[in-house]
């Protein structure tokens, strides 16, 4: 699997989305929270990143990862349904979220351009 690199901020920026994903339904699920901390892990998310992305107001967030390269964005995206799908239930808020983070990053028409969120042809 290829790893997509970010910057420190471009993963703040993560945080901070990953984290409104999973306070989004109300029910914090500890695997929700597993898969969180394993994606920390993967990308290299330290403690002052991870500080700086629990701060990081939603909408700066979403801004900076809308001036992410294609590839990011969809990368991205992607660990966001990680953590959605961590839990085995989606909840209409967490679908209504990724939609609106995916419209306001432009991922929506990436995804439409060239497949699935995964790269898929489908």
């Amino acid at each position: 699997m290829v790893r997509i690199h970010f910057n420190d901020n471009q993963k703040a920026a993560i945080v901070s989305l990953l984290i409104e994903m999973i306070n989004v339904d109300s029910v914090v699920d500890p695997s929700e929270c597993d898969e969180f901390d394993t994606i920390c892990a993967e990308y290299g998310i330290d403690d002052e990143t991870y500080r700086l992305g629990k701060a990081l107001n939603c909408m700066v967030a979403l801004d900076m990862m809308r001036r992410m390269s294609d590839v990011q964005k969809i990368a991205a995206a992607q660990l966001l349904t990680r953590v959605i799908d961590a839990d085995a239930k989606a909840d209409d808020n967490e679908i209504r979220l990724l939609n609106v983070i995916c419209r306001y990053t432009g991922v929506d028409l990436l995804i439409d351009a060239h497949g699935d969120i995964d790269g898929g042809d489908e």
